[in-house]
C-alpha cells in the first residue's frame, strides 16, 4: 500500500511483529483471526484466541494451521485488573489538570 493513499476494504498490510491485518469494512482485523472466522461460520468470542500451529504468522491463509483457544478465567481477571488501575490513573491526572 503507498503511503498517503487510503486503504480500501480487502487491503492488506504486515505489522512489524509479523503479524497481517487486512482492511474490513469496520477498520484493520488480524487476517488469521478472520480466516478463522470464516471456516467456523461465526464471529470469535471475546475470551477465544488463535494460534498459529507451526508459529509462522505468514502462514495465515492455511485453516488447517490455525487453532481457537480459550483464555483461561485467570487471564481475564489479570486483564480486568489493569484495565480497572489505568481507569483510577487515569481519573487521577484528569483531577490534576482541573
Amino acid at each position: 500500500m503507498v503511503r498517503g493513499k487510503k486503504s480500501e476494504v480487502g487491503d492488506t498490510r504486515v505489522s512489524p511483529n509479523g503479524y497481517h491485518y487486512t482492511r474490513t469494512a469496520t477498520g484493520w482485523e488480524l487476517t488469521h483471526r478472520l480466516v478463522v472466522q470464516r471456516k467456523l461460520g461465526r464471529d470469535l468470542q471475546y475470551d477465544e484466541r488463535v494460534r498459529f500451529l507451526d508459529g509462522d504468522r505468514s502462514n495465515y491463509s492455511d485453516p488447517d494451521n490455525l487453532e481457537v483457544f480459550t483464555v483461561a478465567k485467570g487471564s481475564n481477571n489479570k486483564r480486568r485488573a489493569r484495565i480497572e488501575a489505568r481507569i483510577e490513573e487515569l481519573q487521577a491526572q484528569l483531577e490534576d489538570l482541573e
